[in-house]
């Protein structure tokens, strides 16, 4: 019986731990698949399906004649596996020399514990071919689009540059980022085991969609002279940084924008943040003497002087307890004309002591001083302009000649250009329109009038008076023989950043001005900031205008009038007689509209 029970035993036991080791097995079954099949479900498909994005193609940028100046350019973005690589360090010095990354980092990279892994995006096809010629196993490549600027430097500052990904950093590339971009397109990768890729298992998510195009208002001619100009006058008067601005005062478009130094978009990040920074957009100084035609126009809508009237210029003038001086000692009255032609300190700061502070002040922001002008580019500053309110006695003679106001070099032509196109003030715009890959356009930029800021015979007027500057006046090196220009000169000092005051021997020279007098095509701004030697506005600054008109003017098809200028002696008396006439409309037009200040005649009409 005994052998006969352990027989049983020896039969049925197995039966029986088989029977357990099913119960088991099923209960672990029930386990993975029922109760905890979404956890493991996430956790495979982590292993082995892998989300891909994919950048769409940059949009392209042009400027207003259809010049390429920001294209893309094929790319290879170096990647490795490395679970495949068995010696990481070795592969790591292989690759520095090619793709200039130490091999320290690079063996970082290489010993991750993941499935894939950059090792170096937007690699030229050299370095790619480079590479590839070492057969390092687990190392491949993706082929990407790279920003490229085809001309370099030339337009820098209002381009901007694009990163590593292909999102605008900067300029024009920033501000429309969301046009430019386009919409990546997604996908679902499945891979094995061992991490490679099971074909025909690719799930399209999202299709991608390229990026729009922008063509610019900048004209690439335009543009290519006004840099070379600058460039010149950097190098001889060793200055620290030189701008210019250039629009067409008709409609606000910008023609040229140049800060110099600047840099090359291509290779942004050798260059310092000041060289890259906008600074016509961005940048703050004080006018100087460049402010006078808006204390002029102030003046004038007011009733307050008359283009005859005559005020005694002498060496300096006492205001409260402060003596401002005059860049020369007239030591003789001059007239209104003459005072605004010579850039007398002392005239206008007599005239405007007859102006209420906050008369002066609605003045200034009527011209938008003080606020954005609402250029489509990123940064834009707005400028200092206190309250009258915190005005000292001594603050409304200093900021009728361009001192304790801080502006940008836009927000000056903006004005400007209010001043001697009818008194419009317009919106000032960097890109022409949008269009999409099929050429349709989809957004379309338009001269937007923000407000009237004088009416149009005071416009004549301040024209006629602003030609006699480069006439007769202190921007008499600005004048280009067969053209008749206007404008204005500027010098200013620099305030101090940590004291009171201004540094010594610091200073900023300026030329705003515009062609031709009787229908302006051109208005813009010249900048020298902190010259060796030379350092008067009419010294340097007027000349760089000047050369900068005679080349862009014919280009413009703006043709010369016929023989030389009329001697200065010769047109004075006719442009007396025209201001007078101007002046007569202005005043006529006036009584017959106006019934309280000229200020509310204006914002009426």
């Amino acid at each position: 019986m005994a052998r006969k029970r352990d027989y049983r035993v020896r039969i049925y036991l197995p039966f029986f731990l088989l029977f357990i080791a099913l119960i088991v097995l099923e209960t672990r079954l029930y386990d993975l698949q029922i109760l905890n099949h979404h956890k493991f479900f996430r956790q495979a498909s982590k292993e082995q399906v892998r989300l891909v994005e994919i950048s769409p193609k940059r949009g392209a940028i042009y400027d207003r004649n259809l010049e390429k100046l920001a294209v893309n350019v094929p790319s290879y973005s170096l990647y490795a596996r490395p679970g495949k690589i068995s010696r990481p360090e070795r592969v790591a010095r292989k690759l520095s020399p090619i793709v200039k990354i130490k091999v320290s980092s690079l063996t970082k990279k290489l010993r991750q514990k993941k499935v894939f892994v950059w090792l170096k995006r937007k690699l030229s096809l050299a370095q790619k071919k480079a590479v590839e010629a070492l057969g390092l196993k687990g190392i491949g490549f993706v082929e990407e689009s790279k920003r490229f600027y085809p001309q370099g430097e030339l337009a820098s500052s209002l381009l901007g540059f694009a990163g590593v990904d292909n999102q605008g950093l900067a300029g024009a590339e920033l501000s429309y980022n969301s046009e430019l971009q386009g919409e990546k397109g997604h996908f679902w990768i499945r891979e094995d085991a061992l991490g490679y890729e099971i074909p025909f298992a690719k799930d399209t998510l999202q299709a991608l969609v390229p990026g729009k195009d922008l063509v610019l208002t900048l004209d690439s001619v335009i543009q290519s002279m006004v840099e070379q100009e600058l460039s010149l006058t950097l190098k001889k008067t060793k200055a620290r940084s030189v701008e210019a601005l250039f629009i067409d005062p008709q409609t606000g478009e910008v023609l040229a924008l140049v800060n110099k130094p600047d840099y090359d978009p291509n290779h942004y990040s050798d260059y310092s943040p000041f060289t890259r920074k906008n600074r016509v957009v961005q940048s703050l100084y004080e006018p100087g003497s460049s402010f006078k035609p808006f204390t002029a126009n102030a003046l004038l809508q007011e009733g307050l002087t008359d283009l005859n009237e005559k005020i005694y210029c002498g060496e300096s003038i006492r205001v409260a307890n402060h003596l401002f001086h005059d860049w020369k000692n007239f030591d003789r009255d001059l007239s209104f004309i003459q005072i605004v032609q010579n850039s007398s300190n002392v005239g206008v700061i007599e005239l405007a002591s007859r102006m209420k502070k906050e008369k002066f002040y609605e003045y200034i922001r009527l011209f938008g001083f003080g606020s954005q002008t609402g250029v489509d580019l990123p940064g834009e500053g707005k400028g200092i302009v206190r309250s009258p309110s915190d005005w000292s006695l001594t603050d409304l003679p200093a900021i009728s000649i361009g001192q304790g106001i801080a502006v940008t070099p836009i927000q000056m032509v903006t004005a400007l250009s209010a001043l001697i196109n009818g008194g419009k003030l317009l919106r000032p715009y960097v890109v022409k329109y949008v269009h999409g890959p099929d050429g349709k356009i989809i957004r379309e930029n338009r001269p937007l009038v923000i407000r009237r800021v004088c009416s149009e015979s005071l416009s004549q007027t301040i024209k006629s008076l602003l030609e006699t500057v480069v006439e007769a006046g202190t921007g008499t090196r600005a004048r280009v023989t067969g053209y008749s220009l206007g404008g204005k000169t500027g010098t200013a000092q620099i305030p101090a950043s940590n004291r009171r005051g201004y540094l010594p021997n610091k200073y900023i020279a300026s030329f705003m001005g515009f062609a031709p007098v009787d229908s302006p095509r051109i208005a813009g701004i010249v900048i020298i900031k902190e010259p060796t030697g030379a350092y008067y506005g009419g010294e340097v600054a007027a000349p760089l205008f000047g050369r900068i008109m005679k080349r862009v003017l014919p280009y413009l098809n703006i043709l010369p009038q016929k023989g030389e200028l009329v001697k200065t002696k010769e047109r004075l008396p006719s442009t007396k007689r025209n201001l007078k006439k101007h002046l007569t409309s202005l005043f006529s037009s006036a009584a017959a509209n106006l019934n309280g200040s000229w200020l509310s005649f204006l914002t009426k009409y």
